[in-house]
């Protein structure tokens, strides 16, 4: 008996700590996963950096083993990203210094700048939206990059996300950026940077390279050493985010909550209103290629899983031992801003503290805080991108999502049902719905619903007049 041929995408996520790849079948079967980590360098108080060579190494590991499944044909290759992280790569796609990573705080100086020089209809004007201009955003380490690493700078062709050089790679050259992923760079509306933009930057010729849909195939694989046969279509790709989002399925529906948890967080909702939100990003229907006319309004946080990993290194004690099992909400109030927080602040300079902490208090105390801290950044997230309406519930996803006891901390906090996808791997399985150039999603949003304990309302009513700023 022969076995059948299964027609499979091969999705890649370059995440902060490592890079996943699955393979996915048109249904929504994931079929194989693999990982390779990668490492993270602070050389300098406020420099996180990564080297692109990793993403590579990584990508190919990980392309290798997937590909090595037995009884499979790859229809596409999809890549879903980190962002923004900023890979400087000169006219032969070689990368001309080390990436600058989302969680890189050192263009302070620059973002003050900006801010005190450009106003907001300029800014509008170059970037095509209400871009936030902080540390953290592209716009003032981009300025970093023409005040502080001048040769580099030159030498840069183009400014590009990990899944860009991934996907440059593996085409032999073929460059592009989808319209999210350029924020910063060029104007969410024509796709193109901005004259006055491109001279403050001291540059003749645009350093983003070509926009594209996040559904289009830009060329094709070329190289052997992914193990991915020649002539297979590789795809633009999307932000982690966003392609996490679509796996949710808010793209679908109006009023509905979404908290993406990893290293960091992405929390938002879906509404109708184009309306604003200071702090929050604002992402328009048809970049979303959404036929539902929904609009996104979500913001990253700067802390989610890595929350566990501080509390751990502090107690000596694995991760998974460091959980409680107590679901009840604790007096202690965290605020988890171990590296500043981006939404809804977009400051850097924020520290974390804990309220309320006594002698009675326990270490299992304190990591039920932290684990609380983290819901209740969410939930100030939420109110801000729900102004006022009713989130009929919240989706849940990511790596951090695993743990049942946190999921129910986020449930008493929100007050709101809890929907937990449950395939986890949102990045992928976004990636994977853009890959097979998916309309209808069902299927594909499985989960599990957990309800909130409507007798800890007061009390986490309580817990967010204490923690807001």
């Amino acid at each position: 008996m022969i076995d059948r041929i299964r027609e499979v995408v091969l999705v890649l996520d370059a995440g902060t700590s490592s890079l996943k790849g699955a393979l996915y079948t048109r249904t929504g079967e994931r079929l194989a996963m693999a990982c390779a980590a990668y490492p993270l360098h602070t050389p300098e108080p406020h420099f996180v950096e990564q080297d692109p060579a990793d993403y590579l190494r990584a990508a190919q590991e990980v392309s290798r083993q997937l590909t090595a499944v037995s009884n499979i044909h790859i229809h596409a290759v999809g890549f879903s990203t980190q962002t923004p992280t900023l890979v400087f790569c000169d006219a032969d796609g070689e990368a001309v210094c080390p990436a600058i990573v989302w969680q890189d705080s050192r263009a302070g100086a620059q973002a003050a700048e900006m801010l005190a020089t450009y106003d907001a209809a300029v800014r509008e004007e170059w970037f095509g939206m209400d871009l936030p201009i902080a540390a953290a955003t592209t716009p003032p380490k981009l300025l970093w990059m023409r005040d502080h690493r001048p040769d580099a700078w030159q030498r840069t062709r183009y400014v590009v996300q990990p899944k860009d050089y991934l996907a440059a790679k593996l085409t032999g050259g073929e460059w592009a950026a989808d319209r999210w992923c350029a924020k910063g760079l060029a104007n969410l509306d024509t796709g193109h940077m901005h004259p006055e933009w491109l001279a403050l930057l001291g540059r003749k010729e645009s350093i983003c390279p070509p926009v594209r849909s996040m559904r289009d195939v830009i060329g094709c694989a070329v190289t052997n050493d992914w193990g991915i046969p020649a002539d297979t279509p590789v795809m633009t790709g999307w932000s982690d985010a966003l392609a996490a989002i679509l796996a949710t399925g808010a793209l679908d529906q109006h009023e509905v909550g979404f908290v993406l948890t990893g290293t960091s967080e992405i929390i938002g909702a879906s509404r109708r209103e184009p309306r604003a939100q200071k702090g929050l990003f604002l992402v328009p229907p048809d970049v979303l290629e959404s036929s539902a006319g929904v609009y996104l309004h979500y913001g990253p946080t700067q802390a989610g899983g890595s929350s566990l990993q501080w509390i751990s290194r502090l107690l000596g004690k694995p991760v998974e031992d460091s959980i409680p099992a107590e679901t009840k909400l604790s007096s202690i109030v965290c605020r988890p801003w171990w590296q500043g927080e981006r939404a809804p602040y977009w400051d850097h300079t924020l520290t974390a503290s804990f309220d309320g902490l006594r002698e009675q208090h326990t270490a299992a105390d304190v990591v039920l805080a932290v684990l609380q801290g983290v819901a209740l950044q969410e939930r100030v997230v939420l109110e801000r991108a729900g102004w006022g309406a009713t989130i009929k519930s919240i989706t849940l996803a990511g790596g951090a999502a695993r743990n049942a006891t946190w999921n129910q901390i986020r449930a008493n906090i929100h007050q709101t049902p809890i929907h937990v996808l449950r395939d986890t791997e949102a990045s992928l399985r976004g990636a994977a719905i853009v890959a097979w150039n998916l309309r209808d999603t069902d299927g594909w949003l499985d989960a599990d619903t957990i309800l909130p304990d409507a007798s800890q309302a007061e009390e986490a009513e309580q817990l967010m007049q204490r923690f807001r700023l």
